[in-house]
């Protein structure tokens, strides 16, 4: 099992980029009229997923990094049932056999084939988890990216589709096609966000930080300082850029952006978020984070609006209350925009 980091020294928590944020080493809470520390927090970090999850809490609660590390322990958990670069994984089963027949799944890989599914047709299909041989197709899965021939391109797009899985009543997993691959990489690290914060609620954690790379975070209670979790949200092109803050008090974040993979070809930059509908990389949205109650569904959701664009994020926004989408568009990289409010979030923008 690997080893869990905590990381104990304090830092000011006040007005962190994203990046920053997650990568401090503590935060301390201190009273502007007195000047004394009353709170220490540290990060309890692990490996996993391709990235770092890391866990902030209190340390003046005792129980708070056992249940921490018992949250890190579930990612690990996970991560051995839905990886599909794990050869003995139940995702990598299925792969390798739900087209011949059915393949028995367990209640998480149930649970999160169903959830894709639904934010899958709630999107008119932006959102896949069946887009891997796009994905491959593009070179991006080596990350060796390049433009693939009209007949990759068509031969890989006759794979993708949700709806060529079927879900038993038996909780079986089968495949309408040979060559179909489900790949839950983006919405995975959320869906284990949202397990392990069940391990810290139940040691009675109600106030913590909890994050998986620089993509999905998870707010329990009221942060820090009481006026919420402070997150940074960081211009995709401009890396000493910062666009806005978000303070979360018990919801979560997804993010979507251009700025981890993308080449150049002709003068033209591809990034590697492809439309399963199309094929082809996006080219409306440079960045979107979405705020809803779990973080599965801000993982999965934050995919769907930087594929389907901001009609899309207005139109879901309007249809579901407190779904928030803070949307950085090709046409204007000065500001973001702001669909969908939610009592529990407030959106700041950088040069208010």
């Amino acid at each position: 099992m690997p080893e869990s980091r905590c990381e104990s020294e304090t830092a000011d928590a006040s007005a962190f980029t994203r990046r920053q944020l997650l990568s401090v080493d503590g935060i301390r809470r201190s009273e502007e009229r007195s000047g004394m520390v009353v709170d220490s927090w540290i990060t309890v970090s692990r490996p996993a997923m391709a990235c770092n999850f890391r866990v902030i809490v209190d340390s003046g609660d005792r129980r708070a990094v056992r249940a921490a590390a018992e949250c890190l322990d579930e990612v690990d958990r996970l991560e051995s049932i839905l990886s599909i670069f794990r050869h003995a994984s139940e995702a990598s089963r299925i792969n390798r056999e739900a087209a011949i027949h059915a393949v028995p799944a367990g209640p998480e890989l149930i649970e999160l084939l169903q959830l894709s599914k639904r934010v899958h047709e709630d999107s008119d299909g932006a959102f896949d988890i069946t887009s891997g041989a796009l994905t491959a197709c593009w070179g991006f899965q080596e990350r060796n990216p390049r433009l693939p021939t009209e007949e990759a391109l068509a031969s890989a797009q006759e794979r993708v589709s949700a709806e060529l899985i079927s879900i038993g009543t038996d909780c079986t997993v089968s495949f309408g096609l040979p060559g179909v691959r489900i790949n839950f990489g983006a919405v995975g690290k959320g869906y284990a966000l949202d397990r392990g914060a069940q391990k810290m609620t139940a040691h009675g954690i109600d106030n913590t930080l909890l994050s998986a790379g620089y993509s999905s975070v998870l707010a329990l209670g009221d942060g820090p300082e009481g006026d919420g979790w402070s997150i940074g949200l960081r211009h995709p092109l401009a890396k000493d850029k910062r666009m806005a803050i978000v303070r979360l008090r018990s919801c979560a974040m997804g993010t979507s952006s251009l700025e981890e993979q993308w080449f150049v070809n002709s003068g033209k930059r591809y990034g590697h978020i492809l439309d399963p509908r199309t094929g082809f990389p996006p080219t409306e949205v440079q960045s979107v984070s979405v705020i809803t109650d779990n973080a599965a569904d801000g993982d999965a959701l934050a995919t769907a609006f930087f594929v389907g664009g901001p009609e899309m994020a207005e139109r879901y926004c309007k249809a579901h209350e407190g779904t928030v989408a803070v949307m950085l568009l090709s046409r204007d990289l000065s500001r973001p925009v702001v669909h969908g409010s939610r009592n529990q979030v407030i959106v700041e923008m950088e040069n208010d």
